[in-house]
């Protein structure tokens, strides 16, 4: 798993790349229920402020993991951002790692 993780999240620092690989599995185990994925909602989910929250999606956004689809916010009057996962490579090879335990 180290070596995948370390594969797909060059250049961070362990602690950066447990954030991210966190905030990755919880968008994959929530994207598909009943309430949109926001950048909001994850830092609710991990008690994070929005900032850090951005700056956690904005490097899985750059990587090319996640993607912003634009939507309805709750109160059906403006828009918000839901975050899906990018069917990559890398992401299936973290998938296959986590199911596996190798």
């Amino acid at each position: 798993m180290k070596q995948v993780v370390e594969s797909i999240l060059p250049d961070e620092t362990g602690p950066a790349r447990l954030q991210q690989v966190a905030v990755l599995l919880t968008i994959n185990a929530l994207q598909d229920g009943p309430e949109p994925v926001t950048t909001a909602r994850i830092g609710e989910i991990y008690g994070i402020t929005p900032s850090t929250a951005h700056k956690l999606i904005t490097r899985l956004l750059e990587r090319g993991l996640i993607e912003k689809e634009v939507i309805r916010n709750r109160q059906n009057r403006g828009h918000s951002t839901a975050l899906r996962i990018v069917e990559t490579e890398e992401v299936k090879q973290l998938r296959s790692v986590i199911h596996t335990g190798n």
